[in-house]
């Protein structure tokens, strides 16, 4: 049999286009299964905010999102698996929640004390009547002791003294555990009205029991003899700084005529009194310049404009109440707002006649500029005695 080189020819391209065909076919398969999974979404939960380290994570704080398969990093967690959980680490605001960013317990970081000079003395804060649980690690304070002279139950002469000074605060102690502050928020079970209900968490704050102390034996001694005879110790937080030592007063040499010796005598000083006499108070008149611009549609047209001056007449206003208050404190401040909190505009002293307008409540009186003074540094007075007390002066 003779070998047919075009029917061997024919073949050899049969065979490759049916390699072809096939080839075809797996990558249009490959690419619509890689089009089916980029198309493909999953439902995965994110923080609704930002949350700090030990955050107990509530239902509050997540959201859900539909993201692209695609772009999914790790294994995504369920709702259950994130409520009531504690943050390793700070989280933001739309991050997706991973097992390695939670925890069961909150994570805790060994506290350690302030060394000491002295001695180490941990003291309840039970043993208080006031005790300051804003106080912090590295802070000073001063311990007040109150306590009879004698055992009469109608005996009311105590004595008072500081029995400890510039003490430093090193650390304190929750259940036996060193912390750094005087309170911490920990996870604490709720208990469920109906059995049914699902069990939940909530944060609870956790007080210290006791704070170390940096202190002397014998200071020590005399703290625990004190409250021994009276169990009544008061704290007072003071400045870090400690006092500095006093420098002593240059003195004057005085050559004495007899026999020439020089003799170091102190200049002393007698404190001056100061007075505070019966004043009116009277604000200043305010002027303010207001400019009203007017501009046209039609361009060619040019803007005008005007000033006017505004002026307030506060002293009249003040002169017509017939309501005064009397400054009782050595300094008295007039401020934007009835509160302690807000700007001082003015600083008068005692004995200021502050003629007001209405009373705002029980602790904030409107003065006749707008400004506001407390009950604590200025009291009410009838007009006859305001009256009399301007008279007197202009006498």
């Amino acid at each position: 049999m003779k070998f047919n080189k075009q029917i061997a020819l024919i073949l050899v391209l049969g065979s490759l286009l049916i390699s072809a065909i096939g080839a075809a076919l797996y990558l249009y398969k490959k690419n619509e299964e890689t089009k089916r999974v980029n198309e493909a979404t999953i439902t995965v939960f994110v923080a609704k905010k930002n949350m700090k380290k030990n955050h107990l994570v509530q239902v509050k704080d997540i959201k859900s999102v539909v993201i692209a398969k695609k772009y999914l990093v790790g294994k995504p967690m369920l709702k259950k698996e994130i409520i009531n959980n504690f943050t390793k680490i700070d989280m933001y605001k739309d991050e997706m929640f991973r097992k390695e960013k939670l925890s069961k317990e909150k994570t805790k970081e060994k506290a350690k004390n302030l060394p000491f000079k002295n001695s180490s003395y941990n003291i309840g804060f039970s043993m208080f009547k006031n005790p300051n649980f804003s106080l912090n690690k590295g802070d000073r304070i001063h311990i007040a002791s109150v306590y009879p002279k004698s055992k009469d139950k109608k005996n009311m002469d105590y004595k008072v003294r500081y029995v400890a000074q510039n003490i430093q605060v090193l650390g304190f102690l929750i259940k036996g555990e060193v912390v750094d502050n005087t309170f911490r928020k920990i996870k604490q079970k709720v208990k469920p009205k109906k059995k049914k209900d699902k069990v939940t968490y909530e944060l609870v704050t956790q007080y210290a029991n006791e704070m170390i102390l940096d202190i002397k034996q014998a200071t020590l001694l005399s703290l625990l003899e004190d409250y021994n005879k009276g169990k009544q110790l008061w704290m007072v937080q003071v400045s870090k700084e400690l006092p500095k030592k006093r420098v002593p007063e240059k003195t004057d040499m005085i050559k004495t005529a007899k026999n020439g010796d020089k003799k170091a005598t102190k200049k002393s000083a007698k404190p001056v009194k100061r007075s505070y006499p019966h004043k009116l108070y009277v604000p200043k008149n305010k002027a303010i310049t207001k400019t009203a611009v007017i501009e046209y549609i039609d361009t060619k047209i040019p803007a005008q404009s005007s000033s006017e001056v505004m002026r307030t007449n506060l002293k009249a206003r003040c002169e017509s109440t017939n309501q005064f208050l009397i400054g009782s404190s050595r300094k008295v401040y007039l401020r934007t707002k009835p509160s302690v909190r807000s700007k001082v505009l003015k600083q008068v002293y005692r004995n200021y006649l502050i003629p007001y307008t209405k009373q705002v409540n029980k602790d904030w009186f409107e003065v006749c500029d707008g400004s506001y003074v407390h009950k604590n540094e200025a009291v009410k007075i009838s007009d006859k005695r305001a009256k009399d007390i301007l008279h007197a002066n202009k006498k």
